[in-house]
Formats: structure tokens, C-alpha cells, sequence
């Protein structure tokens, strides 16, 4: 089973598709997709002093075409995912999100979506969850650069009862978070279906 996270931006922004699945031996491997507009590549790769136009090359990065991000090519790269994948379910951040409820209707692609907020009740669990995976070396990501990146640029903040949220607004114009987003919320909500599922496992037994 594969669950799903969403970081979705603005037009001329970065958007992350984190994909989690459970592996045999205890770890999480994931598949990352970034996405970018085409038009201004290279200006943006000079702008942000990040090489995206090397990193699309290489295809670690999907150049849309046109000079914004068109919800339709998400939806389709979700669609495909769902094809390959047992894909329960995923996670979004609620920006944008009706255009691309839009556009998998269109396409006839029926993915769970799970609402997910940025504030500190929700993304606290998942950047424990997160922080966890990695501490005991239970992430596996192909050495995914752009993730790496997001994951330098991260920066958590807390409330007062030490509750912590990755914040964007603490990151540089250029620092992208996304992806590292994404995958905290693909996999909190990895675990949250698997304590709703225990439950039901558990009557099943004692029937």
C-alpha cells in the first residue's frame, strides 16, 4: 500500500508529490516528483542559484510546459501513480486543491484525498514521524537531490507546549521546503490509516 503527499504551489512555484510505501524490512521508500514550468527555466535556476534546469536534465525534475503550473499535468502524474501503485490515499495542503479536484474528475481518476492543515495540530505528529524515520536510518529516497535539498533548507518552529510545523515563511525565497512537506505528510498519513485499520483487525480476531 502507497500513500501519498501533496505540497501543491503557486503558479510559477515548486509543487512535490511524495510517494510512501511500507517496505518488508521496516523501512519507508519513497518516490519523489517535482514539478516547475518550463518557460524561464534557466532564468530561474539563475535567480534562485539553484541548478533546476541540471536537475530537469537529469530528470529528477518534470518541466511543465508553459510559464505556469497547469493542475491537469499533476493530476495525470497522480493518475499514473495510481496505476502503478495499491495508492490509498493522499494528503493535501488545501491550496489550489480545487483546481486539481477539477482536474482528476476530468480524467476520471478516483484517489482518496485527505485534507492535511500546516498548523501545528496536524504537522506536529508528522514531523515526529518524520524526524523518527530518519534518526533510525528507516528512509529510503534513491539519494533524491532536490528532497536533500528541502530537507537543508528545513526549518521547524514550535508553540508554546513544543509543538513543532515545518514553516516556509522561515526559509529563503530560493530555500524550497516542499518537498520535504510532502513527505512528512505522506508519511503521517501512512500512519494514521494504519491505527484506524488496527481496530478493525482486531474484531476480525476475536470473531
Amino acid at each position: 500500500k502507497v500513500f501519498g503527499g501533496l505540497d501543491l504551489s503557486a503558479r510559477r512555484d515548486l509543487t512535490a508529490l511524495a510517494l510512501v510505501g511500507a517496505s518488508p524490512d521496516g523501512c519507508a521508500d519513497v518516490e519523489m516528483e517535482f514539478f516547475l514550468p518550463e518557460v524561464g527555466i534557466h532564468d530561474k535556476a539563475e535567480t534562485d542559484r539553484v541548478p533546476w534546469d541540471v536537475w530537469a536534465r537529469e530528470g529528477a525534475l518534470t518541466l511543465l510546459p508553459g510559464a505556469t503550473i497547469d493542475p491537469a499535468y499533476v493530476a495525470e502524474a497522480i493518475a499514473d501513480a495510481a496505476a502503478r501503485y495499491d495508492l490509498q490515499c493522499i494528503a493535501y495542503d488545501r491550496w489550489r486543491i480545487e483546481d486539481l479536484r477539477r482536474e482528476l474528475d476530468r480524467i476520471g481518476c478516483h484517489v482518496a484525498l485527505e485534507p492535511f492543515g500546516q498548523g501545528f495540530k496536524d504537522m506536529a505528529p508528522a514531523v515526529d514521524k518524520l524526524e523518527a524515520v530518519v534518526a533510525e536510518k528507516r528512509l529510503r529516497h534513491g539519494g533524491n537531490r532536490i528532497l536533500s535539498m528541502c530537507a537543508a533548507n528545513a526549518v521547524a518552529t514550535s508553540d508554546a507546549a513544543g509543538n513543532r510545523k515545518l514553516d516556509k515563511s522561515k526559509a529563503s525565497a530560493s530555500g524550497k521546503i516542499d518537498g520535504l512537506v510532502a513527505l512528512a505528510m505522506a508519511l503521517s498519513v501512512a500512519d494514521r490509516f494504519e491505527e484506524e485499520a488496527l481496530p478493525s483487525c482486531l474484531a476480525e480476531l476475536m470473531d
